[in-house]
């Protein structure tokens, strides 16, 4: 199984954990397959790695079509999603299931203690499956049915 970090603002986050958001924009092209597990960074002022999801389904398509299709899933207003998109002309939906909450969560200063150097990612980062990053985030032993 493939694994990525994703970094999403503190407020998205909680919308995800308590289901009221299912879907995560992003303003470019997502290069993820189905079944990826997804580690939820929670930016600052959280700074921590707080859950983790499956990505079920990714989908590129015009904001428009995005909007139109998910918009009750993506959880913000259409003002800040066109804020966000920002004239691009294809967005990537990516549709999490099974997410789960970290407990405890992995903060920034656990991550940087065991990984010199580390930096959370500016959109997203695949995870080597051989890497410190992925050995500390598996501590957390959280089984996604």
């Amino acid at each position: 199984m493939n694994n990525a970090l994703i970094s999403i603002k503190p407020e998205y986050v909680e919308m995800i954990l308590c289901g009221e958001k299912s879907v995560e924009i992003r303003n470019r092209a997502v290069n993820l397959n189905p079944g990826t597990r997804l580690w939820i960074y929670s930016t600052l002022p959280k700074g921590r790695v707080e859950a983790v999801a499956i990505i079920r389904l990714i989908r590129v398509d015009s904001p428009s079509v995005i909007w139109k299709q998910y918009c009750n899933e993506i959880g913000i207003s259409l003002k800040a999603f066109v804020s966000y998109v920002n004239g691009s002309s294809r967005v990537s939906a990516i549709f999490l299931d099974r997410i789960h909450q970290l407990r405890p969560p992995l903060t920034l200063s656990d991550l940087r203690s065991e990984i010199r150097n580390f930096h959370p990612p500016q959109f997203l980062k695949l995870i080597e499956p051989v890497t410190p990053l992925l050995d500390l985030l598996r501590t957390r032993k959280v089984k996604l049915t």
